[in-house]
């Protein structure tokens, strides 16, 4: 199983880092960014200084982790490891390759070079393979998602010498590389965002390949009708409450434990507060806010601590089903009433 990519393409200031910053942050609070250009080094004049300094204004440094990294990001596939990664961006790391294979020497038409064509071209396909090698390394990490920056340089003007126009062609051959391996790609226009691929893969089609009738869907609604009317015995310790609310699924667990006080309290004995400012509510003792049923369920079962303190399978359950059903109708803008 190959990783989930993301390909951000598009022109000079059309939106791309911001987009794909904001993609990031959506699917993370602790993104990776991947720089491709060094903040240091030759190449780096004033002003590649002040934009690296204006995405770095962009992002926050409280959640991003920051990795320079110029040719073979793959030294870092163990940081990755369950993370989401902004590779930003195949157009500077195509460069540095370039370089590295000395396809960017002058050639022989009188400005100063020694190199022929074929040998710019023989230097641009080892820069492309080399670059090529290095992606299937990181694509190949299942467990990482990338959200890769692109520029669309063949959109622009014409090149006016054999060295921009052979950058122009083994830049399109890269991005077609990369978005053929993409879940998704978008094109930026004017800051607004165009998916031009969406990839559902083998799940969609091994959906949709199964035939169902009516009276499949009603057995099963019959089948789930009974199931909800079924008494469950819950942990002792607290119950859930599931709604939805401002397009989200909201998750929130009130607590039974009581202290020696007859108080009821969290899990350290500290008493919880029996109302909400002037509503006469008993508040939470913890709460949740996600927009799928896997993103809640990740937060409740896997991030907090005390959740194998509190639960049975048989609960967990429940609250899996509960925020499946929950996602189901806030998607299909349907009706939800928790059982």
């Amino acid at each position: 199983m190959p990783a989930t990519i993301y390909l951000i393409t598009g022109g000079c200031r059309s939106g791309k880092s911001r987009y794909a910053q904001a993609l990031c942050e959506k699917l993370s609070s602790s993104p990776i960014y991947l720089a491709t250009s060094s903040s240091e080094g030759d190449y780096v004049d004033e002003s590649m200084q002040e934009r690296i300094r204006r995405h770095q204004k962009d992002r926050d440094e409280k959640i991003w982790t920051t990795i320079e990294e110029s040719l073979y990001p793959s030294v870092h596939l163990k940081k990755f490891e369950g993370r989401v990664v902004l590779l930003d961006c195949l157009s500077l790391w195509l460069t540095n390759f370039m370089l590295e294979c000395k396809a960017f020497s002058m050639n022989e038409d009188g400005n100063g070079g020694t190199i022929s064509k074929n040998d710019r071209l023989s230097a641009a396909e080892r820069a492309l393979n080399a670059i090529k090698e290095e992606f299937d390394k990181l694509s190949k990490q299942w467990n990482t998602t990338y959200v890769v920056v692109t520029n669309e340089v063949g959109s622009g003007t014409h090149g006016s010498d054999g060295i921009a126009r052979t950058f122009v062609d083994y830049q399109g051959f890269l991005n077609q590389y990369v978005a053929s391996q993409a879940w998704r790609v978008v094109h930026m226009v004017s800051g607004c965002p165009n998916v031009i691929k969406q990839d559902y893969g083998n799940s969609k089609k091994s959906h949709s390949s199964i035939p169902t009738t009516a009276n499949d869907k009603d057995d099963a609604f019959i089948l789930d009708k009974y199931l909800s009317s079924r008494g469950l015995k819950m942990d002792d310790k607290g119950y859930f409450i599931i709604k939805l609310c401002d397009k989200r699924i909201v998750a929130s667990f009130y607590s039974c434990i009581v202290n020696d006080k007859g108080e009821v309290c969290d899990l350290n004995g500290v008493k919880i507060p029996c109302c909400n400012g002037s509503k006469n509510t008993r508040e939470p003792m913890k709460e949740w806010s996600a927009r799928t049923a896997k993103e809640l369920c990740v937060e409740i079962f896997e991030k907090w601590e005390d959740a194998a303190k509190i639960f049975s399978i048989s609960h967990a359950a429940y609250v899996g089903r509960e925020a499946m059903r929950a996602e189901q109708s806030l998607y299909d803008n349907g009706f939800y009433q928790q059982d």
